[in-house]
């Protein structure tokens, strides 16, 4: 089922990027589509074996693609804003206390720990270093430019991005 998936996805994402190269089936070529149709199988050959069922069944879903544009669009967006605000501060006034933070989540699958790691690396001042699945939560070893707290023991990801671990939260 993830080969015919990641078949399907491939081979829509090329057509859609290639659209209006020729004249058949209104905005493609024959060759374009013969060609969209072998590297969509190619990817996908790839892409099976690596990638869990669980995600792929949790990519599938379309309330999860709603869900997650909206997140997108509102939440990480005022992280990311509030992110450059407090660098910005710490910058200038020097207030800066490094610290490499463990973090335990909490999430089912894979996937809303893939999202959580990626949110706060891509947020300023904080850098995802690692991802630790070897127990049943995941946990996420985050670079922080400031933290207040003693470091060396978990701690949840609310405390460290309390925005972007609500809203993961609802959609995973």
């Amino acid at each position: 089922m993830a080969f015919v998936f990641y078949t399907i996805l491939s081979f829509c994402s090329y057509l859609l990027l290639t659209a209006g190269s020729g004249s058949f089936i209104l905005i493609w070529s024959l060759e374009e589509i013969a060609v969209a149709l072998a590297v969509s199988l190619f990817i996908a050959f790839l892409s099976w074996r690596f990638v869990p069922s669980t995600v792929t069944a949790q990519i599938a879903n379309p309330f999860r693609w709603f869900a997650f544009l909206i997140y997108l669009l509102i939440p990480f967006l005022i992280g990311l804003v509030y992110a450059n605000i407090e660098v910005t501060y710490r910058v200038i006034t020097g207030r800066i206390k490094p610290a490499i933070v463990k973090l335990d989540t909490d999430f089912k699958g894979s996937l809303g720990t893939f999202f959580l790691a990626n949110s706060i690396t891509l947020s300023p001042g904080t850098l995802s270093i690692e991802l630790d699945e070897s127990n049943d939560s995941h946990s996420i070893y985050v670079h922080c430019l400031s933290w207040q707290k003693s470091t060396g023991k978990g701690f949840a990801p609310k405390e460290v991005a309390p925005f972007i671990y609500y809203w993961l939260r609802k959609i995973f």
